[in-house]
């Protein structure tokens, strides 16, 4: 496979998909059968609407001929190339950390890398994507759809990835309460940003009901599995704003509730402060940093660039989070 020519990989991403095009079995799930490439895994710690995963793959390829069960994002950690088909369109990509991928349940795609790259990997139940849509945007399912989508970047993404390998990796005891937590700003960041009406406009955010029970009563149970829309909307401007001196009145201000009433119900849902949360997005966001190679950065540039007032504060937060210091992680 690493000797493959580049000319030769539409033809055989197509053999690939002709060959499964027959063959009746449902979509299956996205690397079930390469735990050899496993790294780090969320199985067997009982999460459920989102799965987390590390893949390391030599040359390789990988078709979905009939899809995956479940919406899929990846998120690169490494250089690399990479040549994608599906529905008839092939592409070509030169990944970089922090390229990110959407692939939406049931769409038919195969891949093949010609070098070794390294992802991970973010597996989203479509039911539970479903009842974000309905409960945060007043949305039934055949009223919108997931795009597939290949982007550069995309900030909040690569902030939830960070923050889910920690999780993965300690399996501390509240994990399952902090992945659904971020599963759901996962499936509305999705929905804002990567989704279409049937009308194939963006999802319009002011049209969402703020009563989700008095919207359509049989939501009422759903809605009531959810987290409030505030923490919602807290969460999303966390992570638009973590770059920038931000404040709990700021916050507060974004969702239009008093401070007080803020940490309230995030400490509820969440179990810290938005402070602590708004830390520990600044963490994860260096890790990634000094994980990705930060170049010529030096740490005081880093600490800069997601947030903290300066060297000292940074390192202080950084340590406490991991055990360890900026300089040691990067080294």
């Amino acid at each position: 496979m690493a000797n493959m020519a580049l000319a030769t990989w539409p033809a055989a991403i197509a053999r690939g998909i002709a060959a499964a095009g027959s063959d009746a079995r449902p979509p299956r799930d996205f690397g079930r059968r390469a735990a050899h490439c496993v790294r780090v895994s969320s199985r067997g710690l009982g999460w459920h609407a989102l799965e987390f995963e590390r893949h390391d793959y030599q040359p390789a390829t990988c078709t979905l001929a009939h899809g995956s069960r479940q919406h899929l994002v990846l998120i690169s950690l490494s250089t690399g190339r990479m040549v994608r088909e599906s529905d008839g369109e092939r592409a070509e990509h030169q990944l970089r950390p922090g390229c990110v991928a959407v692939v939406p349940a049931a769409m038919p795609i195969s891949w093949i890398w010609p070098t070794r790259v390294s992802f991970c990997i973010l597996r989203l139940k479509p039911e539970f994507v479903d009842a974000i849509a309905r409960s945060a945007f007043g949305l039934r399912p055949g009223d919108y759809r997931l795009t597939l989508a290949e982007r550069a970047h995309d900030t909040a993404i690569a902030n939830i990835a960070g923050v889910l390998a920690r999780e993965a990796m300690r399996a501390e005891p509240g994990g399952r309460l902090y992945a659904e937590s971020l599963a759901s700003m996962l499936a509305v960041h999705l929905l804002r940003r990567y989704a279409l009406v049937s009308d194939g406009g963006a999802i319009d955010r002011r049209s969402a009901p703020h009563d989700v029970a008095a919207a359509d009563p049989h939501d009422a149970e759903d809605a009531a599995a959810l987290h409030p829309r505030a923490v919602s909307d807290a969460l999303a401007f966390i992570h638009a704003n973590y770059a920038r001196e931000v404040t709990l009145a700021d916050m507060a201000q974004a969702v239009h509730l008093s401070p007080f009433h803020l940490t309230r119900v995030f400490k509820q849902c969440l179990g810290v402060s938005p402070h602590q949360y708004l830390i520990q997005v600044r963490v994860n966001s260096a890790r990634w940093l000094l994980s990705a190679g930060s170049g010529e950065r030096s740490l005081s540039e880093v600490a800069t660039a997601v947030g903290f007032a300066d060297q000292s504060h940074f390192t202080r937060h950084f340590k406490r989070a991991t055990g360890t210091t900026p300089g040691q992680f990067r080294a």
